[in-house]
C-alpha cells in the first residue's frame, strides 16, 4: 500500500464537500477518517456529527487531543483550538460525509455490489466476499456498518488494492437507500426479500418497497440487478429497473436454483447449486434452510464478476456465520443454543422457528424478546409469532418484553399450555427459569431485537450449566 493511499488533503476534502477553510494550514492532509473522538486515530480528520440529541463539534478539542489533525463542523469553534489544527465549515456535516465518500469512491472505480432487503444482507454480504477473496482483494463494510454514517465510513477505507467492493445497505425511513446508493455507484445490486421491518418509520409493507426501490432509481441502467425470484414483492420492484438481472431461487423458475436441500446432522445446510455456469453440490456451516437464499444471491453475483463454480464452491463452503446469527452453540448436556439474537423482525422469527423445528432430538425451546420498530403493527407481529410457537413444535416458550403478553396469548389461542409460557421480568430471572427448566439434549432457540440484549441470557447460561 502505498504511502497516499490513506492520505485526504485540505483541498480534496473542499473540493469533495464544497466546504471553506475557517482555520489552519491549507497544504495538510489527513492519514483517514473518524466520526468518534473515542476512537479516532493520531492523524485523522473529525467530522462533528450533529443529532438530535449530541453535537459532535463540542468533542473536536477531544478529538485534537487524542491526535485528531483537523475537523468538520457546521458551526464556528470558539476559539479553544486557536489554530492548531485545520478545521472546514461545511453547511451540513453527514451531507459532507457522505460527499468525500462519494469522491473518494469516483477515484476507485472498482465494481461494487451493493445488497439490501429485509433480511440476509449481512450474510450475504460475508458469504459474498468470502466466494470474492479466493480471486480478488475485497472491500467489505464491518459488522453493520450499512447506514449513512458506516458506509461512507467504509468506502473511505478504498485504496488502491482493492479490486471488489461488497457493501450492504440498510434503513429504517424513507431517503437513506436512495442516498446510499448516490455515494456508493454500485455495479450490481443484491435484493434479498421485502418483509415487515422498520414500519414504525415507513408505516407500511408498500412504504418499505417504495424505499427498497430506491436503489433502482438511483443505480445506473448499465447495472445489474440480482433478485430473489421466489419473493413477489421483489418481483414487481424489480420491474421497474431498466437494466439487466439475474434471478435466483427454489421454488420459482430462476437462473439461480437450489434442489435437494437437505439439513445435516452437525446444524449445516447441503444443496444443489444449479446455474448459468454449471452444477455443484454446496455444504454450508450456518442453520437454517433459508440460508440457502443467501448463498444463492451471493453464488449469482460472484458469477458476473468473473469467479468460477470451484471458487464459489470453496468460497461457500469455508464461510462461517457472523457472530450472533444462527451460531450454534454446544453446552453442558448436549444441550443446543441457536444464538440469532443480532435482531428479529416478523420474517427472521418466523426463519428462525423453522430453523429449530428442523431440529430431530431433544425438545424444542424457544426463548424471544420483544420485536422493535413495528409501530401500530407490533401487536398483531407479536401475537402472530405466537400462533408460529405452537405451529412449529415449540415445547416451551420463554419471554421478555413489553409485547410478550401478545406472543403469549397467540400461542395459548393456538392451543399451546399456559402452564409451557414463562414471562420474564429481567435477564437474569428468565435465564434462572430457563436454566432450572432444561433437559439433557434440549435445544434452544434465542432471539430478539437488537436493543433486547438476548444475549445476556446465553452469558448466564454459559455460568449456570
Amino acid at each position: 500500500m502505498s504511502s497516499e493511499d490513506y492520505k485526504f488533503s485540505v483541498k480534496t476534502i473542499l473540493e469533495a464537500t464544497g466546504g471553506v477553510l475557517a482555520q489552519g494550514d491549507p497544504q495538510a492532509s489527513f492519514a483517514g477518517v473518524s466520526t468518534d473522538s473515542r476512537s479516532i486515530r493520531s492523524g485523522e480528520l473529525f467530522f462533528a456529527l450533529k443529532g438530535e440529541k449530541f453535537d459532535g463539534s463540542q468533542f473536536i478539542a477531544e478529538a485534537a487531543k487524542k491526535g485528531g489533525t483537523g475537523g468538520v463542523v457546521e458551526k464556528e469553534i470558539p476559539g479553544i483550538l486557536a489554530e492548531t489544527i485545520p478545521v472546514i465549515k461545511v453547511r451540513d456535516t453527514l451531507q459532507a460525509l457522505g460527499d468525500l465518500a462519494s469522491f473518494w469512491r469516483e477515484r476507485h472505480p472498482i465494481p461494487l455490489v451493493a445488497i439490501t432487503g429485509s433480511n440476509g444482507k449481512t450474510t450475504t454480504k460475508e458469504m459474498l466476499a468470502g466466494i470474492l477473496g479466493e480471486s480478488y482483494k475485497v472491500l467489505k463494510n464491518p459488522g453493520n456498518f450499512n447506514n449513512l454514517i458506516g458506509l461512507p465510513l467504509s468506502l473511505l477505507k478504498l485504496n488502491s488494492q482493492d479490486q471488489v467492493a461488497v457493501l450492504e445497505m440498510g434503513m429504517n425511513r424513507k431517503g437513506e437507500i436512495r442516498r446510499l446508493t448516490q455515494i456508493a455507484k454500485p455495479d450490481l445490486a443484491i435484493l434479498t426479500n421485502i418483509s415487515p421491518v422498520h414500519l414504525e418509520g415507513l408505516k407500511s409493507l408498500k412504504g418499505i418497497m417504495e424505499a427498497k426501490g430506491e436503489l433502482l432509481d438511483v443505480m445506473e441502467a448499465q447495472g445489474r440487478l440480482i433478485l430473489n425470484a421466489d419473493d413477489p414483492r421483489v418481483v414487481e420492484l424489480s420491474e421497474r429497473f431498466r437494466g439487466a438481472k439475474t434471478s435466483f431461487g427454489i421454488t420459482s423458475l430462476a437462473h439461480w436454483v437450489a434442489t435437494d436441500i437437505s439439513t445435516r446432522g452437525d446444524g449445516g445446510v447441503s444443496f444443489r447449486l444449479n446455474g448459468p455456469i454449471g452444477k455443484t453440490s454446496i455444504s454450508l456451516s450456518i442453520m437454517g434452510r433459508h440460508q440457502v437464499y443467501n448463498a444463492l444471491a451471493a453464488s449469482a453475483a460472484a458469477s458476473h464478476l468473473a469467479v468460477g463454480l470451484k471458487e464459489i464452491k470453496r468460497g461457500l463452503g469455508a464461510f462461517q456465520p457472523p457472530p450472533m446469527r444462527m451460531e450454534l452453540i454446544i453446552l453442558g448436556q448436549g444441550i443446543k443454543i441457536i444464538n440469532d439474537v443480532y435482531n428479529a423482525n416478523p420474517k427472521s422469527v418466523e426463519s428462525a422457528l423453522s430453523t429449530l423445528e428442523e431440529v430431530t432430538e431433544g425438545r424444542k425451546i424457544a426463548v424471544l424478546g420483544d420485536m422493535w420498530e413495528l409501530g401500530a403493527y407490533a401487536p398483531q407481529a407479536h401475537t402472530e409469532a405466537g400462533r408460529l410457537v405452537k405451529e412449529k413444535g415449540v415445547a416451551l416458550l420463554f419471554l421478555l418484553g413489553e409485547f410478550s403478553r401478545y406472543v403469549a396469548q397467540g400461542a395459548t389461542d393456538a392451543g399451546m399450555n399456559p402452564k409451557a409460557i414463562f414471562i420474564g421480568k429481567d435477564h437474569q430471572g428468565l435465564s434462572h427459569q430457563l436454566a432450572r427448566s432444561l433437559k439433557k439434549g434440549d435445544c434452544v432457540l434465542i432471539k430478539g431485537s437488537r436493543i433486547m440484549k438476548m444475549e445476556k441470557v446465553i452469558e448466564d447460561l454459559r455460568n449456570q450449566l
